[in-house]
Parts: structure tokens; sequence; C-alpha cells
């Protein structure tokens, strides 16, 4: 078996080759061109076992490569900086490190989303950028009208609230900057909306999404992202893994004498699905009385952030579970009903015992 290395760039890519014992094989620059790569990767002594460095561009090297590679890797970037040399960092040393990291078998990766998921997380994302997109325009909007004395307030996502800024009584220096930022909000507004739809339509068609927008606070969107951060469930054998994956989880620090010392949450995380799971964390708290008093029983002892970042994890625990199990959603009235139909079956059982 051959260990193959691969530090990859924009055009251009390192690859480092070697055999069982750690011997070089052969160290060479590679156009990323896909007629190329098929041809350098025709020339690599077989089998072999590849790693590339999880750059942004790895979609279409990972693809080539599984056609030619006994096993295709991603290595993770942050955990492999503990394995190099502070001194030194080249694309050859790079490739090598990664090839001889595989080679003994402590290579750190990353998951390899299937090429469904990379589809919907792409569409995701460009939902994401476009309400970015859309608060920047806004933000401008209303920073000229403050500038101008204007009214500034009010929902600036609304056809009724762009339509009622005057701008005839200005000069047409600003009405021109007014009108153009009021057209992008309007275009943008569209794609959202026609993004939201197509979203929605390929959204239906996954069961596990079906089960997940049950949970109070989650639509189509919101569960999309998290089924396609969270890529594949059974990635997790525990819940602590996932909390600790999407960065709910506290650091803990702790040497010899000294007492644990739990502190922020940790950095190395995935964003956007710590993210959303925070960002619609509010609504799954207000849907039950339960939780809402819990809530605000956890924010004066804690304080808000401590207590949103609490029921974030028992949200995300419920997820996992739904996931898990394959099931739906069970509300607190719908465990009550069944539970009451166990307790009555029970009690015919038992009758004349």
């Amino acid at each position: 078996m051959n260990y193959v290395g691969v530090d990859l760039h924009k055009e251009q890519s390192w690859f480092y080759v070697m055999d069982k014992t750690g011997k070089k094989i052969s160290s060479k620059s590679i156009s990323n061109k896909p007629e190329i790569l098929h041809e350098y990767f025709s020339t690599i002594s077989k089998p072999f076992t590849l790693a590339v460095e999880s750059t942004y561009n790895w979609y279409f090297f990972v693809d080539i490569a599984e056609q030619y590679a006994e096993e295709v890797f991603l290595a993770n970037s942050y955990e492999l900086k503990a394995f190099a040399k502070r001194h030194k960092k080249t694309d050859k040393i790079d490739a090598r490190l990664i090839a001889d990291v595989l080679r003994k078998g402590f290579l750190p990766t990353v998951t390899i989303a299937d090429k469904n998921t990379r589809k919907m997380k792409e569409i995701l994302h460009y939902r994401m950028k476009l309400v970015q997109d859309r608060s920047r325009n806004i933000y401008r909007v209303k920073n000229l009208l403050d500038k101008l004395g204007e009214d500034s307030t009010g929902d600036f996502t609304t056809y009724k609230r762009i339509r009622a800024v005057k701008t005839d009584h200005l000069s047409v220096f600003y009405q021109k900057a007014l009108l153009g930022y009021i057209e992008q909000i309007e275009f943008i507004n569209q794609k959202i909306y026609q993004t939201k739809m197509f979203i929605k339509e390929q959204a239906e068609k996954d069961a596990d999404i079906k089960n997940l927008i049950l949970v109070p606070g989650l639509d189509y969107f919101s569960a999309a992202l998290i089924k396609s951060e969270i890529i594949d469930i059974e990635r997790f054998p525990t819940f602590n893994r996932l909390c600790a994956y999407a960065g709910l989880a506290p650091r803990v620090s702790q040497s010899g004498s000294k007492a644990a010392r739990h502190g922020s949450l940790n950095i190395n995380r995935r964003k956007y699905l710590q993210w959303i799971i925070i960002e619609v964390s509010m609504h799954f708290i207000k849907a039950s009385k339960e939780r809402s008093e819990s809530y605000q029983f956890l924010k004066k002892r804690k304080g808000a952030n401590t207590a949103k970042i609490t029921f974030s994890r028992k949200m995300l625990k419920v997820i996992y579970h739904i996931l898990k199990e394959k099931r739906p959603y069970y509300s607190e009235t719908t465990r009550v009903k069944n539970l009451t139909k166990i307790q009555s079956v029970a009690t015919t059982a038992l009758c004349g015992v």
C-alpha cells in the first residue's frame, strides 16, 4: 500500500507519495486541471490511500481522487497543526506531513459529505448570503435616512415599509441613492422567496427533515441546515459527541490538583450548526410553558447567555434523538396522551389479578 499526501491550492497541488515504510516514491507539483489530475492519478502505483487538506475547493478533487484511490480522506487542518514543525512550512513539507501521518494511522480527519448533502449545503449558504446582502442594503437606507433627518424606523424587509419611503422632496442625488438601495432590496426579496420555495420543495423529499420541522422553532430552511451540517447522525455514538461538534459544549481546563474550570464555548466547531441552534432556541423555549418557566429561573441565576446556551443544548438533544430514532417530534401533550394510554392498557390488563 502506498500513501499519498496532497497540499491543495487553487491552481496547483503538491503531491507526496511514500510506501508503507515511509520511503519517498515521488514528490511533485501538479496543475489542478481535471484532465491533468486524471493523467497523474493513473500513474501512481496501486493500491494507494490518499489524504488531502480540507481547503475550500476540495469537492472536485475528492470526486476525481475517489475514482483511483482505495480510500480518500479529508485532513482536519485545525488539528493537523499539532503534527507540524513550527519553523518550517512549504507545500512539499505539508504534503509529506499529511502522507506520513496518514501512513502511521494518526491522521485527524473531516467527514466527506455525500454529493446530495453538498448540493443542499450550497443552496442553503446561497440563501444566507442573500439575507446578508439584503441586511447591508437596509443598513445603507437607514443610514442615509438618518443623515437626512427622515424616519428610518420599521421593518425594511417588507414591501409595505419600503414603499412608504418618500423621496420626492429630496435632492435628485439622494433620490438616486435611496431608490437604488430600495431596488436592490426588492430584487433580493424576490430571490430569497424563490430560494425558500426551492429549498422547501427539495426538503420535503427528505424524511429526516420532515421529522425535524415538527420541532418548535424549526422550518424547512433551519431543519435542512441542521441535517446538512450533521451529515450523518450515525457518526455520533453519543449526544455529547454531537454537542462538542456543534460547539455547544463548554471548554474544560484541569491540571494536577487544580479544580476543573469550565470556560467559554469551543471555537473549533461547526459554526453554522452552532449559529442556527442558538438562533431558533428562543422559539423552542417559548413553545412550552414548562421550558419558559425553567428558562426564566435559570436566567435569574446564571444570566441570559448561559440560560440560552443551556436550552440550545436541550434542543440539540431532541434533534439528536429524532435523527437517531428516525421518528417525529413528540410534544409534551403527545407524551402525556401516550403515557395515559399505556397506563389505561396496563390497568385493564391487571384486572382480576
